[in-house]
Formats: structure tokens, C-alpha cells, sequence
């Protein structure tokens, strides 16, 4: 008797705790800010543009490391093609156009860092398919396909797909170039998720006259009109359009690059490294 009460305590016993519901624990969600490495481990938590990293990019960027060099290679240039064509080929000339190239650098950082502060944004340009945006419009699309082939495995209210769905997942081609010209004249809000939303490049525009104006006390008196300051402020805004294309196409530019110099490389073994 005592066996029999025994088997029936522990079948109660189990039947309850197979009753009981097993809570299903998800792994904490790894996120990896927009156009960051998956290894960077700093670049996991907050996404944010941080008011020290604004800083850093603006005096690294405009008060010395790329900001000196870019007025020494610019420079150059403009002393090879000599403009101002009131400054001659001469060290004084180069000088004032290195001079000139470094003031409108640190004019343009600082107007781009003023109003980046007052919009909080984030000016870093983005890859089409690092976009948080465009990986939302990917992730809604196949939502929708799976709904229609599989609603079961979706909620019931899950929008039927059309063919803009597919549309969102083709043609890639056309919609990396067309992101390439609207990652210049937008910029995105700055969150902590990284996914804000898009406004007008306010900052980046703002940096491009503050820029071309900097260079007011440097320029000769026929270089310091309207039309001649649109034409500096437009040549800034074509720096920025090229490094749109740069951060697009990369790996294209990397793969090119590399096939050059492995090419030369043959080369130059088959004709056992005679010119």
C-alpha cells in the first residue's frame, strides 16, 4: 500500500512540474553601431555621437592631423595651377595658400561643430547597406514575403506582400548610387541605437560656407566675392560628395586596387623583374 501511495505522490509530482511553463531565456542582443567592424567591442553599447568623439573629429579633422595635411596637399595643387592668380610661384605664394586652405579647414569644423551641437546629429556617412534605415526596409520586406508564403509562422495581422516588397530587395545597383548623393545632403539624428532618423545635412552645409568664408582676410579683393566664395563653397561640397562615393564603394576600390598591383606583381615575375 505504501509502494502504491508512494508511485502515485511522485506521478502527481511530475505531472505538475510538466505543467509548469519553462521560461525561455533569449541571449542579451549583441548591437553593432551602423558602419562599425563586429569586432570592435567599444562600438557595441552606445551608438551615440558623443559630444568628446564631435570634439575629437573636429580638432583632429580641422586643427591638425588631416586639416595640416590637407592644406599642404591642396596647397600644392593650387600653387602648381597657381590660384589665386594674384599670388605667384614663389614661397610667400605657396604660403599664404597653405595658409588660406588651413583657415577655411578650422572654419569649416567649427561651423559644422556648432550646428551639429545644435541639431545632435551624426554627420559620419554610411554604406547603403550599413544604413539602418535601408536594413529596416529589408527586414519589413521579407516580413511581409514570409506572411504571404508561411502566415503561420508570422501574426495574423502580418500586411500581405506586394511588389514593392520585392522591390525593396533588388536592384541594388541603382540604389547604392542614389544612397551615395542622399547620405551627402542628409545626416542622421544621433540615438544611442544608432537607427535615427534622417534630417537635412544643416551641419555639413553650414561647414561648407563657414568654410569658403574663413578665407575672407586671406583671399585677394577679386576672390572675395559672392560667386567666388559659391565656387569654394561648392568645391568643399564635392570633397564631401567624393568621400560619399569612397565609403559606398570601398570594397569595390579595395578589390580593384588589389588586382592592379597583383597584376604588376606577375608581371614583373614572368619577365624575371626586367623593365
Amino acid at each position: 500500500m505504501r509502494t502504491f501511495l508512494s508511485f502515485l505522490l511522485l506521478t502527481a509530482l511530475a505531472a505538475g512540474v510538466r505543467a509548469q511553463e519553462i521560461p525561455v531565456r533569449f541571449p542579451a542582443e549583441i548591437r553593432v553601431c551602423p558602419g562599425a567592424f563586429p569586432t570592435d567591442l567599444t562600438q557595441t553599447i552606445d551608438c551615440s555621437y558623443s559630444k568628446e568623439q564631435r570634439l575629437q573629429d573636429f580638432v583632429t579633422g580641422s586643427v591638425t592631423d588631416q586639416a595640416v595635411l590637407g592644406a599642404v596637399i591642396f596647397g600644392l595643387g593650387a600653387q602648381i595651377i597657381q590660384s589665386p592668380s594674384e599670388w605667384k610661384r614663389t614661397w610667400d605664394g605657396y604660403g599664404r595658400r597653405v595658409g588660406s586652405r588651413y583657415t577655411q579647414e578650422v572654419g569649416k569644423g567649427a561651423a559644422q561643430l556648432l550646428v551639429g551641437f545644435m541639431f545632435h546629429d551624426d554627420p559620419h556617412f554610411l554604406a547603403y547597406r550599413d544604413d539602418p534605415g535601408v536594413i529596416k526596409k529589408r527586414q519589413d520586406a521579407v516580413y511581409t514575403l514570409t506572411a504571404r508564403a508561411a502566415p503561420r509562422l508570422v501574426e495574423k495581422d502580418a500586411a500581405p506582400s506586394s511588389p514593392q516588397d520585392f522591390e525593396k530587395l533588388t536592384h541594388d545597383g541603382w540604389q547604392r548610387f542614389g544612397h551615395v548623393w542622399y547620405d551627402v545632403i542628409t545626416v542622421r539624428r544621433s540615438t544611442k541605437e544608432g537607427n535615427g532618423s534622417r534630417i537635412p545635412a544643416f551641419s555639413r552645409f553650414a561647414g561648407e560656407f563657414g568654410g569658403a568664408y574663413a578665407g575672407y582676410p586671406w583671399y585677394p579683393a577679386a576672390e572675395n566675392k559672392f560667386p567666388q566664395v559659391g565656387e569654394r563653397a561648392a568645391g568643399a561640397f564635392g570633397t564631401a560628395v567624393l568621400q560619399s562615393f569612397y565609403t559606398e564603394y570601398k570594397p569595390e576600390i579595395t578589390n580593384l586596387l588589389g588586382a592592379i598591383f597583383r597584376r604588376g606583381g606577375q608581371s614583373k615575375s614572368a619577365t624575371g623583374g626586367q623593365p
